[in-house]
């Protein structure tokens, strides 16, 4: 008996276990499915640095059921979801999703059952993350559900630490026979500051003189790491005082240097979206390090521009790059340049140049950012030196290293040279990472311009050692070479008149050497940038080069959209547009022309791009009703001034000066006027002479108005930037509007459905009128206006409206000229209808009212209907508005946000009443329980004409403990508890034994 009593015990017990685990089945089955944590590329996350971590998305399966979910992300003092709009819901099945203020994820199901679908929210991760491993958890808000995420490494920066030595650090170790490291570095590192005024002299153009072509040679010695320079401090500072006494004329110094800029970079690297140089940063404090300075009979020159250019020069007389800033760099006062000098029996073996520019342009981190908002820094590394076989005796070879990057350098009596170039973070101690290509585009860029090929032998190369190929433009006067080289053979044309002009430089086998040219691009070889260093050669086959450095587009850029404006001055800028949506009354202004002007937005050069369109042309067809002429016409540069017209020269004296270009008649573009339809195609001179610096340019039309025109003038005009079939761009701009009428107009407005107090005009509105034999069915513009034409002051006119959708009662009235007042006047009609006492331009204003109804509720305990206060709710419009309500309850406008809408409290004894509310559907969301209770569903209502005389009871109910599971789990329990007590009490029935 007991064998059986103990096997109906066990049976018993399990038949209990199975009901518990089919809850707890239950229980699991909840909203969060699946959530992982990924990079922004979608990419699974297992480690995270703890400083400037990198921003995260969680990636969720959800089972949202029908109303409005609530997901939370816990220890948010680590992590926090970002509060933007999400868009990216896969399915989207009538579901929405936002993040609130409170950093939540609210999700809202439109539908009656529940739906899966997939979301990805954006996190960002604090910083510093002062923690071994991050353990973050998701939690459904108001029910019994937690899902944790996958635990995160934490990862330390890396501890390497930058040297630190001084000039009277006597830690040297200069007698010690142990490789230089980090904490090991000696004083001959350290380098003079260059401390520059911030008054701006003018800009010189960049004038290529006939000292030589600038070339550039192949070399095909390997790179050297850099070594430690084992000079004391002492004595640099010694050779330091000897040199100033010998240098009179210049700054002749050893620039010992407390950290060598190869050993700046201590941080990790900083994952960049895009880096640009920039043509107006200056490095005012350069760092020069290597090994090459350190050999005997290497000077380093220390030179200044002065105030107002005095210490400018060119370098035709090889001491002058001792003395004087070159006259081709980007110029301002007290610029600063840099000469590492040398003799030809110096050994160039393993040596190597270090300079660091703490300033050279900007980057950003941010995919969503258009602005570049960190300064960028950079450190290049110059080796494998190799002499020019030009370099006679007796003659320096040099490095000239302007402080402003863009400028670049001077290398003179060297063949070749590898440039290594990595850029870094403003304090130089962290790398910047450029990202790979996205579909075959890369998003920065590094470009030699300028590569000569004037002379025959005498040809200037650039290259890469990264393998990338270099990218040219279409034509270009760019050889490829083996081994990563591109070859300059084409014509830099650089010489000017006297008058400042330069010579023809349109030849196939020609471009312009300057900035500005129309294809100054011909000459340059971009490279991608990717990654931490970007590995360059440079050659010249002249012996004396100058290149300039440019992270510019070789190609040409797609122009912004255009702006046209219209108004009664000449004057330039984009604020003058005084006559668009404006009215005009014929009868009361004699108003005969005005100015269409179109702004043409442009980019950047060379910080952008380099290159400009090799065409531009404007397209505008004027509407019927206007006339133009050639000397109407105008073209202004980006400074506001005219650069072109077509004022015949027997009429140059009539105009006034400020009016007249500077091209001269033969370089002017090429204008049609074809009808009504204007052509203006500019030559190479204008594209040449027009100031490609992030301005606007402009098209400027005079027309004159017929003078019987009544009606409206509705233009837009065409600009198209063309260089190739590749990069062609036609933007229209925005369509300008002006209204000229005579006496009569109808008017047409509504008062406004979410903001009662303001009103707005109604378009396509239709009257029909009737007067004497006159029958014509008529309809508003865009504007909610009709000009009354044709108008017979002996008929009296009956106009009826045909109702607008959404607007109560259409309007009737009779109108009728009043021949002792001169004026039209209202004979009948109601109240909404008005017209202006000005004879000579009145206005009839039709208004009618918005169909709006009223909405009431209360809040009652959904076990015993007992009235309920203290419940805030919200409403929220079909559209997503959300509403906001006087204290009268009267609707008053609408808001973006529900933060921001108008709470509506529930009360003991009164209804909750709301009115002025549009005919429509809305949703009434619960934000606030009463006391005791949990929040309520959303309730849906629709507004209409009878739906004020209802109230709407909202039931809660208060708290109690979580059900899970179906009704069918009870019927489990019980049995299993019988079973389990029947077996106890046979148990006890039957003692032990019997």
């Amino acid at each position: 008996m007991k064998k059986w009593l103990r096997i109906f015990f066990l049976v018993t017990c399990l038949i209990g276990l199975t009901s518990i685990v089919r809850i707890q089945a239950h229980k699991r089955e909840g909203v969060i499915r699946t959530a992982a944590l990924q990079d922004k590329s979608g990419g699974d996350v297992k480690n995270i640095t703890s400083h400037q971590p990198e921003d995260l998305q969680a990636a969720m399966t959800l089972k949202v059921p029908a109303g409005d979910t609530v997901i939370a992300l816990e220890n948010q003092e680590h992590a926090q979801f970002v509060r933007e709009e999400i868009t990216d819901l896969k399915p989207d099945k009538d579901i929405t999703a936002e993040i609130d203020q409170e950093g939540r994820l609210l999700l809202n199901n439109d539908q009656d059952q529940a739906q899966k679908v997939e979301v990805v929210v954006p996190v960002k991760v604090a910083d510093p993350l002062l923690m071994d491993e991050l353990q973050l958890e998701l939690q459904v808000v108001d029910k019994n559900e937690t899902y944790g995420l996958a635990t995160l490494a934490v990862k330390a920066d890396s501890d390497k630490g930058a040297a630190t030595t001084t000039e009277n650090d006597n830690n040297s170790n200069h007698d010690n026979d142990k490789p230089a490291t980090d904490n090991n570095n000696s004083n001959n590192n350290s380098s003079s500051k260059v401390t520059s005024s911030s008054k701006s002299a003018a800009k010189k153009k960049p004038s290529r003189k006939s000292q030589s072509a600038k070339q550039r040679s192949r070399s095909t010695k390997s790179k050297t790491p850099t070594t430690s320079s084992s000079k004391s401090a002492s004595k640099e500072a010694a050779d330091d005082d000897a040199d100033a006494d010998a240098a009179p004329a210049t700054k002749i110094s050893r620039m010992s240097q407390a950290v060598d800029p190869a050993d700046r970079l201590t941080g990790s690297a900083i994952d960049i979206y895009r880096g640009q140089v920039q043509i107006g940063s200056w490095s005012d404090e350069m760092t020069i390090g290597g090994t090459l300075k350190e050999e005997p009979g290497v000077e380093l020159h220390k030179k200044s521009a002065g105030v107002n250019g005095s210490g400018v020069g060119s370098y035709y007389k090889n001491e002058n790059y001792k003395t004087h800033y070159y006259i081709s760099y980007q110029q301002k006062d007290n610029a600063a340049s840099y000469a590492i000098a040398f003799k030809k029996d110096t050994s160039l073996g393993g040596k190597t140049i270090n300079v660091y520019y703490p300033d050279v342009g900007a980057y950003t981190t941010s995919s969503g950012s258009e602005k570049l908002d960190k300064k960028m820094g950079a450190i290049i590394e110059i080796s494998n030196l190799v002499y020019s076989p030009k370099l006679t005796g007796g003659k320096d070879a040099y490095i000239d290293f302007s402080s402003n990057f863009y400028s670049g350098i001077i290398y003179n009596g060297i063949e070749s040279f590898d440039l290594d170039i990595t850029f870094t973070n403003e304090d130089g101690t962290r790398a910047l990472k450029f990202p790979e290509a996205e579909e075959k585009t890369y998003r920065s860029y590094f470009t030699f311009g300028s590569l000569n090929g004037n002379v025959p032998g005498d040809n200037e190369w650039a290259g890469t050692k990264s393998g990338r190929e270099g990218i040219l433009s279409k034509p270009t006067t760019i050889e490829e070479h083996a081994g990563g080289w591109y070859k300059g053979v084409g014509e830099g044309v650089y010489m000017q008149y006297d008058n400042g002009e330069y010579l023809p430089h349109m030849g196939e086998n020609q471009w312009g050497d300057f900035l500005g040219s129309p294809n100054y691009e011909k000459g340059a070889v971009s490279f991608p940038l990717v990654g931490k260093k970007h590995e360059f050669m440079l050659r010249s086959d002249a012996g004396f080069t100058w290149q300039s450095f440019s992270t510019g587009s070789i190609i040409p850029l797609a122009p912004e959209k255009p702006v046209k404006t219209v108004d009664r001055s000449k004057k330039f800028g984009i604020e003058n547009n005084d006559l668009h949506g404006a009215t005009i009354n014929r009868d009361e202004d004699d108003i005969d022309s005005f100015n269409y002007t179109v702004y043409q937005k442009t980019y950047n050069i060379p910080d952008e791009s380099i290159a400009k369109p090799n065409r531009i042309t404007l397209t505008d067809t004027l509407p019927d009703g206007m006339s133009t002429t050639l000397e109407s016409i105008r073209l202004y540069n980006t400074d506001g001034q005219v650069l072109t017209d077509f004022v015949p020269e027997e009429l140059r004296e009539t105009v006034a000066p400020e009016e007249l270009g500077t091209i001269a008649p033969g370089d002017r573009g090429k204008v049609t006027i074809d009808g009504q339809k204007v052509t203006y195609e500019l030559s190479d001179k204008e594209i040449e002479k027009l100031d490609f610096n992030g301005g606007y340019f402009a098209f400027q039309i005079t027309i004159k108005i017929d003078d019987d025109f009544v009606g409206t003038f509705k233009n837009k005009a065409n600009v198209r930037f063309y260089s190739d079939k590749d990069y062609d761009w036609n933007n229209d701009t925005n369509e300008v509007v002006t209204h000229l009428n005579r006496g009569l107009t109808l008017r047409k407005i509504g008062d406004n459905r979410w903001n009662p107090a303001d009103t707005e005009r109604l378009k396509d509105v239709v009257f029909n009128i009737v007067g004497g034999d006159d029958q014509r069915r008529i309809e508003t513009n865009e504007d909610g206006e009709i000009v009354l034409e044709k108008m017979n002051s002996k008929e009296v006119y009956t106009f009826t409206e045909e109702v607008p959708e959404g607007y109560v009662s259409p309007q009737k009235f009779t109108l009728a000229y009043n021949e002792n007042d001169n004026r039209w006047e209202i004979t009948s009609g109601s109240a909404q209808i008005e017209i202006t006492n000005d004879k000579n331009s009145q206005v009839i204003t039709v208004k009618n009212q918005v169909e709006r109804g009223d909405y009431q509720f209360k809040k009652i305990d959904g076990t015993d209907d007992t009235q309920l206060a203290g419940a805030e709710f919200i409403i929220r419009s079909k559209s997503g508005k959300y509403l906001k309500f006087d204290d009268d309850g009267k609707m008053s406008g609408t808001v973006d946000t529900p933060e921001e809408a108008t709470r509506l409290k529930s009360f003991a004894k009164e209804t909750t009443k709301v009115t002025g509310l549009p005919y429509g559907k809305y949703k009434l969301i619960e934000a606030k329980a009463p006391d005791g209770y949990v929040v309520g569903a959303t309730h849906k209502f629709t507004v209409s004409k009878d739906s004020g005389t209802k109230v709407m009871d909202i039931k809660n109910d208060p708290y109690s403990l979580p059900i899970t599971g179906g009704r069918g789990i009870i019927w489990f329990i019980g049995l299993g508890l019988i079973l389990t007590l029947s077996a106890l009490a046979l148990w006890r029935t039957h003692p032990r034994g019997g």
